[in-house]
């Protein structure tokens, strides 16, 4: 099961939770219930919007870090 933060647009795996993800701090209202693996991907595939991302410290093989907000 997956949750997503509607604040941020990223996607967390519930089945392996890591400290850093600070999931316990989304509010009920900015979370949506994801069941499968494959909705998750509908929802990170590019021409959804808004675009969702998965979360760097649980779902590492679908977070997308932007080189450019950093220049």
């Amino acid at each position: 099961m997956y949750v997503a933060d509607l604040r941020e647009n990223i996607i967390h795996d519930l089945t392996r939770p890591m400290y850093e993800c600070h999931i316990e701090k989304i509010p009920q209202d900015q979370q949506k219930k994801i069941y499968t693996l494959d909705t998750a991907k509908r929802m990170m595939d590019s021409e959804h919007i808004p675009r969702y991302q998965g979360c760097q410290y649980c779902m590492p093989d679908y977070y997308f870090f932007d080189m450019n907000k950093i220049l």
